[in-house]
């Protein structure tokens, strides 16, 4: 019995604190000669460079002719990318891995298409997605031939013409014997090498755009551990860019009451979602329409944005010292898009290029100090006593216009126009 004149002994008090907010992450993705890639085929995408938000490796996914989700070519198609977006394009430095480095993600095989057109039986490397898609199936084209004779036949003709056929479970082959099986797949595979390809369809009227989480640098931000695995929350915001300055821009995204969106860190998992996007992202109709202003020049410029969940404190948080949002974001380099709007407006121009062809002069204006500084032919030209210099104009006799404006552009800007095969000419051969 403690004595009535002792201290009353008492715990200490405790106390603990949960943060959660968003790392913002914006990619600035242009995709030039949009009428080369129309036709690529359903499920065939463009992919982005990638980019790193919050310690994960992003890239950008656009389907010109759509991504339906049926299509379980489609769905290899994305494993494809995907991984050669991972593979062949170099990791940013942010990241800080090569290739091969101690510690970077590791990338199941890309399935590689047997004769015919017939895709490889294992799995696709990522899921196809979210947006109502459905996890990657494994031996999409292939799959017939684990049927009876007549399955395998149909399976080998749905492959060559670049469809799908499913195998029901519970169906016939469960009853058939593994050496009649092996048979039957050889014939399924025979009859896809002797079937000619198959046209892609790409009648689809919407175009379809996707982001992928790819991999995952030293520090990833917001991991969360579920019943479904390991998981990371964003909102997403997708936008089609409306080049005419009129801010008619397309949007597209999550809102905060519709609660953020769960993507799957699990990429050798073929049931993972590892996928966000929409699949009717814009009907291709409008993106085509010139009065919208999307397509310009041929080319459309894509924003992404990503709000990207992360939580600190607490026992079941991952990380007890997380990595900060950067105070100052930089913006993506507009450089070269900035430069083409000036070489088109003529903005400020001090000299004058004309083409002169069958009696008929067209006027260029341009600039002279980038001529200048481009160019050592113009430079030795302007810095002389020469009439060209003095006069402030150089007429052009024996160039088309077309030629004249690519290499104008090009000098302008480092890029060619493609469609202009005269412009790639006349940048090779002549000495400007």
């Amino acid at each position: 019995m403690a004595d009535a004149g002792s201290p009353t002994r008492k715990d200490a008090n405790t106390a603990s604190k949960t943060i959660t907010d968003t790392i913002v992450g914006e990619h600035t993705h242009t995709i030039v000669g949009y009428s080369l890639i129309k036709g690529i085929g359903d499920g065939e995408p463009i992919a982005s460079e990638r980019f790193t938000v919050g310690g994960h490796e992003w890239v950008l996914l656009f389907y010109p002719d759509g991504k339906r989700s049926s299509s379980s070519d489609a769905q290899l198609g994305d494993a494809a990318a995907m991984h050669h977006a991972a593979a062949a394009v170099p990791p940013p430095a942010i990241v800080g891995q090569g290739q091969g480095a101690p510690g970077a993600p590791a990338l199941p095989p890309v399935p590689h298409a047997a004769a015919g057109g017939v895709a490889a039986a294992p799995a696709a490397a990522y899921g196809a997605g979210a947006d109502g898609d459905g996890p990657a199936g494994a031996a999409a084209g292939a799959a017939g031939a684990a049927a009876p004779a007549a399955g395998a036949a149909a399976g080998a003709a749905g492959a060559a013409a670049g469809g799908a056929v499913a195998v029901q479970p519970g169906a016939a082959q469960h009853h058939a014997h593994p050496q009649g099986m092996q048979m039957q797949a050889a014939q399924a595979m025979q009859l896809a090498r002797m079937a000619p390809p198959g046209r892609r369809d790409t009648t689809n009227e919407y175009a379809a755009l996707f982001v992928a989480l790819i991999g995952e640098g030293p520090n990833p931000q917001g991991v969360v551990n579920t019943n479904e695995g390991k998981v990371v929350r964003a909102f997403h915001r997708f936008t089609l860019v409306d080049q005419t300055g009129q801010g008619r821009d397309l949007t597209k995204g999550r809102t905060r009451e519709a609660g953020a969106v769960k993507i799957s860190c699990a990429r050798q998992d073929p049931n993972a979602r590892n996928c966000h996007g929409y699949r009717k992202f814009v009907k291709r109709n409008i993106l085509e329409d010139p009065a919208r202003g999307f397509l310009m020049n041929d080319t459309i410029i894509i924003k992404y944005t990503i709000e990207l969940v992360v939580s600190s404190g607490g026992a079941l948080s991952r990380s007890s010292n997380p990595t900060k949002a950067e105070l100052i974001k930089v913006p993506p380099p507009t450089i070269g898009k900035d430069l083409a709007e000036l070489y088109h407006s003529g903005q400020n121009s001090d000299y004058v290029i004309v083409v002169e062809q069958d009696g008929v002069e067209e006027e260029l204006k341009v600039h002279r100090m980038l001529l200048e500084s481009r160019s050592p032919f113009f430079r030795g030209m302007l810095e002389s006593n020469m009439a060209e210099a003095q006069q402030g104009r150089f007429v052009v006799r024996d160039m088309l216009a077309p030629v004249v404006k690519a290499v104008l552009f090009f000098m302008y800007t480092g890029e060619h126009r493609r469609g202009l095969g005269w412009g790639l000419y006349a940048v090779g051969h002549v000495s400007l």
